[in-house]
């Protein structure tokens, strides 16, 4: 018997409460701290991770007694759990539900190895774990009426070993000792440019696009993702309003007015909801005390994922929520593959001129 909305409609209330009686119990059986993600996933497989096949067979079990398949067309042996953001992690059902709550409460590494009595670097893997399968998660394609801008940050490189540095470590306070710490002013190929779109249905494009003031080709890398017809408003910037014009966009700028601010269009609308979101990733930041540029994309994939499941979600749902709606995501990410993520800018043209570690003559083998 399927348990549907019609069906609970027509329970009478004692009926109901004897029916939460009964799950509350399953729950309290069934749910242990010994209970694994693989019990979850077990009776959801359904293709291949690898080729999307849906033609595989069964192919024994593994030394924890869990059942393996085998690709009839590529020859793959997976499990339930590969290509998931729990494959080669230890923890269990339990420990990853209260980590999901600790992200969600925005606590730090301290906060969530106490949490769930694992060490930081664990948690640490975690966390990029679940923010990759987050990134796979999200919907960006944008209609109606969308905010377009652009955000700079500094170049962080937060966690890189002394002898894979491009430029001399910096001081805090004022002091600069040489040229290599010092930071161009202004927008520069110091600073990475962040492309930020929201849409009136509150879907958000919000993506690392390299580095250095914005052009009309840091918009055409997200060109897909806009609908035709849509109406983009943005701050007249000439890159944005080529990149309507030959995308079939209506444009509707912000005027400038020499000497007098505007913050509205014609029609009264504005870029608030892109600065907000700009404010909210500041202060992520800033709690974090600095977010790795190598990292940074991972971050506000997160914090776009809290952003929309706050609109649909209420607050005692969210951590449930949360893990059903990842536990399938394809993300294969593991401890090594996160130590070495690629940066998605070029460290080359931001520090090449410094001849400094990494680009040094010695190096570089000049």
């Amino acid at each position: 018997m399927y348990i549907n909305q019609a069906f609970m409609d027509s329970c009478s209330p004692i009926e109901l409460q004897f029916m939460r009686t009964c799950i509350d119990k399953l729950i309290y059986d069934k749910v242990t701290t010994e209970t694994t993600n693989y019990d979850n996933l077990k009776d959801t497989v359904c293709e291949c991770p690898h080729c999307h096949s849906k033609n595989y067979k069964k192919n024994g079990f593994n030394p924890k007694y869990r059942q393996k398949y085998r690709c009839k067309d590529c020859g793959a042996v997976f499990m339930a759990t590969t290509g998931t953001f729990f494959s080669h992690s230890p923890a269990k059902f339990l420990t990853w539900v209260e980590f999901m709550a600790c992200e969600l409460n925005g606590e730090t590494l301290e906060q969530e190895s106490l949490a769930i009595e694992k060490p930081v670097h664990t948690c640490f893997n975690m966390r990029h774990k679940l923010y990759s399968a987050a990134g796979k998660k999200l919907k960006e394609e944008l209609s109606g009426q969308v905010e377009l801008d652009a955000a700079y940050t500094k170049i962080n490189l937060k966690g890189t070993r002394k002898e894979d540095m491009p430029r001399l470590s910096k001081k805090r306070g004022k002091h600069k000792t040489c040229l290599v710490n010092k930071e161009l002013s202004g927008i520069s190929h110091h600073k990475v440019c962040i492309v930020t779109a929201i849409d009136e249905h509150d879907n958000i494009l919000y993506k690392v696009a390299g580095q250095g003031s914005e052009s009309q080709a840091t918009f055409e890398q997200y060109a897909s993702y806009f609908k035709k017809g849509s109406t983009v408003i943005s701050d007249s910037k000439p890159c944005i309003l080529n990149f309507d014009e030959h995308h079939a966009l209506i444009s509707e700028p912000i005027p400038v007015v020499g000497g007098k601010q505007i913050y509205t269009t014609a029609k009264g609308n504005s870029l608030g909801d892109c600065n907000e979101l700009h404010t909210e990733l500041k202060n992520l930041m800033r709690r974090a005390h600095g977010i790795s540029t190598r990292h940074l994309q991972g971050y506000i994939d997160w914090l776009v994922f809290k952003k929309q499941l706050k609109y649909m979600i209420e607050l005692k749902k969210r951590r449930s929520t949360t893990y059903m709606g990842l536990m399938r995501q394809p993300s294969s990410i593991n401890a090594a593959d996160i130590c070495k993520q690629k940066m998605p800018i070029d460290i080359y043209r931001a520090y090449g001129e410094y001849h400094y570690g990494i680009f040094s003559p010695e190096r570089l083998g000049n």
